[in-house]
């Protein structure tokens, strides 16, 4: 009977936590939504009273991040460009070192068949 009642309270106690944790994420998201809509409406009204030299201000800086943007690209663009350049310019010095080595070997054997020969 005590084991019982034990597990009747452990049940009711996961059970009493699990409707707290969603009460809580239901309240916490209701927040969220709260201040979501209030920050819109202050966005709005902050755009209902800007001023012309205010949307001139606006458009010269948005021009000015879509400048640095392009440079960015741009300079993204080029640094891989030079980094493939590079790999290749590995892979051919590596293939004419390949050859390289087999030509002097090449005359490393002539060289010793005709001491051979002359011998």
């Amino acid at each position: 009977m005590l084991y019982r009642l034990l597990l009747c309270l452990l049940l009711g106690s996961f059970v009493s936590v699990s409707m707290a944790a969603n009460n809580v994420s239901e309240d916490q998201q209701k927040l969220t939504q709260t201040v979501f809509e209030l920050e819109r409406s202050v966005a709005i009204l902050q755009l209902s009273t800007a001023s012309l030299g205010d949307y001139q201000s606006l458009a010269t800086k948005m021009a000015h991040v879509k400048s640095l943007e392009y440079r960015v690209n741009f300079l993204g663009n080029l640094t891989f460009l030079l980094c493939m350049a590079l790999v290749v310019f590995f892979f051919k010095l590596r293939n004419q070192q390949k050859r390289l080595l087999a030509l002097e070997s090449r005359e490393d054997e002539k060289a010793s068949e005709q001491q051979k020969k002359d011998v």
